[in-house]
Order: C-alpha cells, then structure tokens, then sequence
C-alpha cells in the first residue's frame, strides 16, 4: 500500500491514507468509532474467534498419546489445495504423520465420499477437512462408524441437516465474529496457529493462504485485510522453488493491487479440473527447485492460454442456451455438453456478472450424472437454495456467492422441471446498486485510493460521481485511471 500525494491523514504499520481515502473509509464504516481500525485490523485473537478449537486441541493430544495419523480432506480447488499446504506444514511440522486426500472433480460427487477414504482412514485416526464438510453428513457418518475421529474445518454456509462431527471450527456459526469472512485456507491457519503459535506469519503460509483466499473470492476485510497485510511484508528471500515463483508473480504485491489482477495472472495460469496445475499444485508449492518450477509455470501459463480460449468459444454458447423460464424467475440457467471438468464455475461467473443475477450451470457426466455450478450477484443465496433440494440431489454445498451440486438417477427433463419449480418460489434479493464513494465536482488524482488497496470483493475500488457519470477506480500493475461504468469493480 504506498501513500498518496497528500498529507497522511492517519496510517497505520507502512500503510498512509490520504484524506480522500479517509473519507471513503469513514462512509464504508459510517457506525465504526474507527473506521481505520475496522478497515485494517490489528492482529486477531484466532482462538477467540473460532469454534471448537480446544476440540481439535484434544484429539491432536490424544493422538501423540495414542497413535495413528491424520487424514487431511481437501476440496480440490485454490483455496482448499492451500489449506491443505497449510495443513501439512504446521502439522507435519509438529510431527503428526499426515496422508493427505483430494476428490477427483471429473468423478467424484462433492463432499466427503467414503469410497475415497476406504482403505485409508482407519479407527483411531483423525479426519480433519480442509474447506470442506459442513454439509457431509454420509462421509462423517461413515468415518465415525468405522472409528476415526472427525474435525471439520470450513467456511461454507451451515444448512440444515449439519454433520455428526467430534468439533466444527467454522465461523459461520457465529455471524458477529470477524472471522466470518475467512476462506477455508485460513480458517485451518488461524485454528492452528493459535494452538503452535511459533508458526505464525511463516512467509510461504502467508503467501499460500492469501492466494487462497483472493482465488475464492471472499470478502477482503477484517481478518483477511490482517492477513493480507502481513502477506505484503513478506521477505521473498525465505522462500524456495514454487513458492518463491507465487509470491514473486504475484502482480504489484508491494503496492496497490487487486484480485481480478491475481486471478487473472496467478488463479487463471494454474486453472481447476481435469489436465489443470490444480493436479500438482500442492507438489509445486512443496518444491524447492526453482529450475523445475520457472519450467512449470511456464507450460501452466500455456495451457492456461488455449483454456482462455476454450472458455470464450464456450462462453458464447451458454449465451445462447440460457432457459427462458428461469430468466422469467430471475435466474440464469443453462444446460451444456461438452463443459471440461472445473470450467463450470467460471462460465457461471461470467454468465452471472454479464446478465447481472444468480447463474447456474449444469452438465451430464460419466455414469449419467449431473453437476450444476452456481454463482451469485448477491441475489441468490445459492447454497441455500440448492441445499434446500438436498433430498434429491447426491451432495450439495458452498455459500452464498458460490455453491454446486450432483444429482444421480435423473434426467436433465426432470432436473430441469424440479430447478423451475423451485427457483419459482424461492425468495430473491435485488442486486446490490453500484456503489458511489464520494460526489466530486473534478476527478481527483487516482493515485489517492491506491494506499487503500487491495481491492476485491466485500472491498470494491472506490468509485465517484461527478454530475451525472459514474466513475470506477480501475488498477493495473502499472497505473491507476477512472472509468466510466456501472460495473461493480469486482
């Protein structure tokens, strides 16, 4: 974060804030006593802030006492192969033999699946989830009968019905913690650093959950606004290989920046699903040959290329396929063929912030499966509302903005028909208005709001109106401009 040209109007650690930048802190946070504080935290109190962490506490104790091993449950996306980093670092770091486990997108059904675990986990061994779990009443069900011990950790939506875990550390089972806001990769961070304090602020776990946490798009406040910040102090000099080449790619890390930027040079280049570096992420991370690495990345950024393509030709047939009834209801729904595995997500983001409402996409499988994924505007509470469908569906999970599901034994017909009906009657928000930070007479210099980035989301680029135009702060790597736009920033 660097200063502006004018006078600091207050600051706190490295970052100095304008007095425009005060003032769009102090309309954000027009209740806080101080809005800066509520902007940029000073250092959590983790334990505090989560459940069930004396929980995890005690099977690890029982654990040393007794034996067996951990098996660390990852979902198979950026923020849970980073929470899976972390996992094994400070655990592995501690001593605790670890196995590691990750779902194969192109065939397994979301959630906890016993057929991954057999063999694996046994009675006496905990099974600790990464980004995963709160809606996985089958798998912990199955893991405690066989007697293993189950922790959850997650920060996805708690719907109804909730899994018969030993402990569940996710803060959104209480909405007035800060910690609300973390994704997966730092709720398992902050759990454990509060119970092995002396791996705190480790670099290559800063840059591995800040990657995590901008790739998942959660809000970039509070906690996440801490860790980040601490992210940007970093000295690069500790790290190696992989994780030295994140944190050096990461665009303008030192300065002002925001998550599209990352997204769009680091969470794009490694991709998601079938073929994508998600497959050998964790690996590149853990290796310290910098040689391999640069070589690597390279060919990830090829492919990540001919993917970018791939996507658009795809992009502009859902355009084509969206279903007109749902778009009566206020949704985007499309059916496609042809969607390669972990593609689904981002054509309905696209599809979602292009029509400006909550999108769902959905598409056959092997074994006459489908799989929808959803995204939201901040009108659909989309893990809701696919939970809410449960009984019919094989796993359904996420949040708000960001959810999917499986279903088994049914046609797209009948999918389709059950989707209507209930999207006919499930209760919908408006989309949140664009934002207007100040009303200004002359467009004041950009580089004054660069000292409040990041910006993403839950923290959007400030934006002004001078007369009857809406003007966007828009950020590059290199400079900062205003542009005429409704688009939210994000």
């Amino acid at each position: 974060m660097r200063p502006g040209g004018e006078p600091p109007a207050g600051g706190r650690g490295r970052c100095i804030l304008t007095p425009l930048a005060r003032r769009v802190l102090e309309g954000r946070f027009p209740d806080a006593p101080d809005p800066l504080a509520e902007w940029l935290p000073d250092r959590p109190d983790w334990r505090a802030g989560l459940p069930d962490v004396d929980v995890l506490e005690y099977e690890l104790r029982r654990l040393r006492r007794n034996g067996g091993k951990i098996v660390l449950y990852g979902h198979d996306d950026m923020d849970g192969i980073t929470g899976l980093y972390v996992g094994m670092k400070i655990l592995g770091g501690e001593g605790f033999p670890i196995v590691p486990l990750l779902p194969q997108r192109a065939t397994d059904d979301y959630g906890l699946q016993p057929e991954r675990m057999e063999g694996i986990l046994q009675s006496g061994d905990l099974l600790l989830t990464v980004d995963y779990g709160c809606s996985a009443v089958k798998g912990v069900r199955w893991a405690r009968d066989l007697g293993a011990r189950v922790v959850i950790s997650d920060h996805h939506t708690l719907n109804p019905p909730l899994p018969d875990a030993h402990g569940m550390i996710n803060p959104q089972r209480n909405q007035s913690s800060p910690a609300v806001v973390l994704a997966g990769c730092g709720v398992l961070y902050a759990a454990l650093v509060s119970l092995f304090p002396s791996w705190e602020n480790r670099a290559d776990l800063l840059t591995a959950v800040s990657l995590g946490t901008v790739s998942d798009r959660v809000p970039l406040l509070a906690w996440n606004r801490y860790l980040l910040e601490e992210f940007r102090k970093i000295d690069t000099d500790e790290l190696r290989g992989g994780m030295r080449l994140l944190a050096e790619e990461w665009p303008s890390r030192g300065s002002a920046w925001t998550g599209a930027l990352v997204r769009q040079q680091l969470t794009s280049t490694v991709g998601k699903g079938e073929g994508s570096g998600m497959e050998i992420l964790l690996d590149f991370m853990r290796d310290a040959d910098m040689a391999r690495c640069l070589k690597v990345w390279k060919d990830l950024g090829r492919q990540g290329r001919q993917r970018a393509g791939q996507l658009s030709r795809l992009f502009s047939q859902a355009l084509k396929l969206r279903d007109d009834q749902a778009a009566a209801y206020g949704m985007t729904l499309v059916y496609m063929e042809g969607i390669p595995d972990g593609m689904g997500g981002t054509l309905a983001n696209k599809l979602s912030r292009i029509t400006r409402r909550g999108a769902l996409v959905v598409s056959p499988r092997e074994g006459g499966r489908l799989v929808g994924e959803a995204r939201s505007m901040g009108d659909w509470d989309m893990a809701g509302f696919l939970v809410s469908m449960i009984d019919r569906f094989t796993s359904a999970g996420g949040h708000k903005m960001a959810a999917g599901f499986s279903c088994e034994g049914m046609t797209w017909e009948d999918l389709r028909e059950l989707l209507i009906s209930r999207i006919s009657e499930y209760p919908v928000e408006r989309v949140p208005d664009p934002h207007v930070d100040l009303v200004v007479e002359e467009l004041p210099d950009p580089e004054e709001f660069l000292c409040l980035a990041p910006f993403g989301s839950g923290f959007l680029p400030p934006a002004v109106l001078k007369g009857s135009l809406r003007y966007l702060l828009q950020v590059g790597q290199t400079t900062a401009s205003w542009c005429i736009t409704e688009e939210s920033g994000d």
